[in-house]
């Protein structure tokens, strides 16, 4: 097993000569210029165009993936690009070398050998004896800086129950009176806050989506209660910030006698939708709620022998009853894995990971029957509405 490298500081190599201005002249770019809003998509092409001419190709569904052949006869590599910085891999160490050389031959680039930090990540790998490669890809120090930002920073938790079900009210939560100055500052932090939040829900915690994706909604009429989630949410990452996600060549015996399920070396799905709002079932007073909010929330995760894609969302419609809910839920991850097909069909890995049927386990009977075209009377909602 091989880790992938990275490259940083990725530059396109300027002109070899640029005129000097005169005045009441006009010059008509020929380059584009740093931080204007089209600069990004010609830098984009600028730096496709150089790694074709490798003979390397975009992937049709997305286009930041690249793969091909450097060396007949020798394993393909495969390039992940974000911006100017790109990650490369190749199970040949002479393909690797191949690409760096025909690369820094046509741009100015520096090479920064086994990745270990990456849009804020940071991987820890670990070599086994018996050929096995394990990584663990965590966000600790963005984690510490934003826990830090809120005095957090002197809390040690252990805490094992998520935002979500920990009963942290979210959708609840009343609006109040407060003048425009201070709703303005706290219009401000909440977003920022919310934001942070969100990308960590969606790179290395999962278990931050659900709860996010509440607090998320609310970004436009924020109060103070919605500030005072959002902290508690942070709060329970002072407990799990050096949690992350583990990927593994090996099998894991351990997690499989936790689940009691086998785990196979493939694509493993599971979907699921709770009904109604978030709080339903403990709230024991009366109130009036937006009606985006008595929308069920879909969920699901993708394994690959460790978290590979996950979502939590407010669907888009009031589901009738939860098997409704629940069919919605699974519309999402068929979605999800349609796209996976095809990045990995275009990676050429689609065989080794993914059989020709891919199983979604649902827990909700009403919901698998639908799936193998069977109803039921709960589902003539749903059959009306659709059909």
């Amino acid at each position: 097993m091989h880790p992938p490298y990275l490259i940083m500081k990725f530059t396109l190599k300027p002109p070899s000569g640029c005129p000097c201005s005169q005045p009441n002249q006009y010059r008509h770019l020929i380059r584009s210029l740093y931080d204007l809003k089209w600069a990004p998509l010609i830098f984009y092409n600028a730096l496709c165009s150089h790694l074709c001419s490798l003979g390397l190709r975009n992937s049709p569904s997305s286009p930041c993936l690249l793969t091909g052949h450097l060396i007949d006869g020798a394993p393909p590599i495969y390039i992940g690009i974000y911006v100017n910085d790109i990650i490369y891999f190749s199970s040949s160490d002479e393909v690797k070398h191949k690409f760096e050389k025909l690369l820094g031959n046509l741009v100015s680039v520096d090479f920064m050998g086994q990745i270990s930090h990456f849009l804020g990540i940071e991987f820890s790998w670990k070599f086994h004896d018996n050929g096995n490669l394990t990584v663990n890809l965590t966000q600790q120090s963005f984690a510490e800086t934003l826990i830090e930002s809120l005095g957090f920073d002197s809390l040690s938790l252990s805490t094992f129950t998520t935002p979500y079900r920990s009963g942290c009210p979210i959708d609840s939560i009343p609006n109040e009176g407060m003048s425009s100055a201070d709703w303005d500052l706290l219009h401000l932090q909440y977003q920022s806050l919310v934001g942070s939040l969100n990308w960590l829900a969606h790179t290395t915690c999962p278990d931050l989506s659900a709860a996010v994706s509440l607090l998320a909604q609310h970004q436009s009429n924020p109060s103070s209660g919605h500030l005072d989630a959002a902290k508690y949410v942070v709060k329970y990452l002072a407990g799990t910030k050096t949690l992350g996600v583990y990927f593994t060549s090996k099998k894991s015996p351990i997690l499989e006698s936790f689940l009691q399920f086998p785990l196979p070396p493939q694509v493993l799905s599971m979907s699921d939708a709770n009904w109604a709002p978030q709080d339903v079932s403990q709230s024991k007073r009366s109130m009036e709620l937006p009606i985006f909010m008595s929308r069920s929330m879909s969920t699901f995760y993708i394994d690959l022998l460790s978290p590979l894609h996950w979502l939590s969302k407010r669907q888009l419609v009031i589901a009738g009853s939860s098997a409704e809910a629940e069919i919605y839920a699974m519309d999402e991850c068929v979605k999800l894995l349609l796209e996976l097909v095809k990045i990995m069909d275009f990676l050429g890995v689609k065989d080794i990971f993914m059989p020709s049927v891919n199983t979604i386990f649902n827990d909700n009977q009403a919901c698998v029957n639908w799936s193998k075209q069977c109803t039921s009377k709960v589902l003539h909602g749903i059959q009306m509405k659709e059909n």
